[in-house]
């Protein structure tokens, strides 16, 4: 089709420059020339339409209209114009935004365990600030080298200053988990105080994760202890299930319900909630040490070994290159104990 409308339109084209040309002056011969034109100009447009590239042809009756009277009010000059900017548009076409990105797989959730005291040089700290021979001068830099460390590595350190008989030690390290713990607990009075005035589903759901997710933050830094700890426990699971009650699609959240109930010596929640968790995409490499753990809450001693020797030692998952020997490779049959209810990491 494109040869014949080309064809075509070039033989009337030529025929009305000719009859211009040769056909004298009056009224009949502008006629005949406009009426060649039109039919070349129509016969050009429908010819350079074919090959304009996809996204230039639509709306198809104005691309038609434009080729047209363009043809049609600049004659020869017109046709070689279009074939110029066509060409232009084929060979460097225009730059869209959409050009520069492609899709991709959303990554897949996993979690990473990082080194206890991997944010301070851990050992060197922790005998400055015990030895009390330091210089005072000396450990109050210590201190304030760990105050920006997560508290789940230096709680213990600096939960034991507390009863310092240096009062400037006593009271930084008592101001650090103040302050960290006040920070947290002022962040979840917005979150809740917001809920409550807030009626639309999914924005509950994000509250509800964000609140279990600080509530969290106090349990696994150690910034809560006792009756605190309980009432957070308690306040982190249920902002987590009510999130899930919403959108249950979430298979972090369900991972930290399973860390939780396992703290906790919940086997029958966290046996539910890995069950979950792993339904809805969570990978079961990153699962296998809390299968191990529930395992060794139910005292099923032979199924905690399979797991370890499923599960390859990876020092980012595990810190204890012992513990995996122990199952692998250990005979020994583990008697019943009073504390077997504890977990093995």
């Amino acid at each position: 089709m494109l040869y014949k409308f080309s064809i075509a339109g070039i033989s009337f084209e030529i025929a009305s420059i000719a009859l211009l040309l040769h056909g004298g002056v009056g009224l009949a011969v502008i006629s005949g020339y406009l009426a060649l034109h039109v039919v070349s100009s129509a016969l050009f447009a429908l010819a350079i339409a074919l090959v304009v590239p996809e996204r230039y042809r639509h709306p198809r009756v104005w691309l038609l209209a434009y080729l047209f009277f363009f043809n049609f009010f600049i004659p020869v000059a017109g046709l070689l114009c279009a074939v110029v900017a066509l060409a232009v548009g084929v060979l460097w076409p225009k730059d869209e935004a959409e050009d520069h990105f492609d899709t991709t797989e959303s990554p897949e959730f996993v979690t990473v365990r990082r080194r206890e005291g991997s944010g301070f040089s851990g050992n060197r700290v922790r005998a400055q600030l015990g030895n009390l021979a330091t210089p005072v001068d000396k450990r109050l830099n210590a201190l304030v080298a760990i105050q920006s460390t997560p508290t789940h590595a230096s709680g213990e350190s600096l939960r034991n200053l507390l009863a310092d008989p240096a009062d400037d030690v006593r009271l930084l390290a008592y101001g650090i988990l103040d302050g960290k713990e006040k920070k947290i607990t002022q962040r979840i009075v917005e979150l809740r105080s917001r809920l409550e005035t807030t009626a639309e589903s999914e924005t509950r759901a994000i509250m509800h994760q964000q609140v279990a997710e600080l509530y969290q933050e106090l349990i696994y830094q150690n910034l809560v202890q006792g009756d605190l700890l309980n009432y957070s426990c308690a306040q982190m699971r249920e902002h987590a299930k009510a999130a899930l009650a919403i959108n249950e699609e979430q298979p972090g959240l369900w991972f930290m319900l399973v860390r939780l109930e396992l703290m906790t010596g919940d086997a029958g929640g966290a046996a539910q909630a890995l069950q979950s968790a792993y339904e809805h995409g969570f990978s079961r490499t990153r699962l296998l040490p809390y299968l191990a753990e529930l395992s060794y809450l139910e005292r099923d001693y032979e199924q905690v070994r399979k797991l370890f020797i499923e599960m390859a030692y990876n020092p980012s998952v595990s810190s204890n290159p012992q513990l995996h020997r122990f199952w692998r490779h250990g005979r020994r049959t583990i008697a019943n104990r009073p504390d077997a209810n504890r977990g093995p990491a």
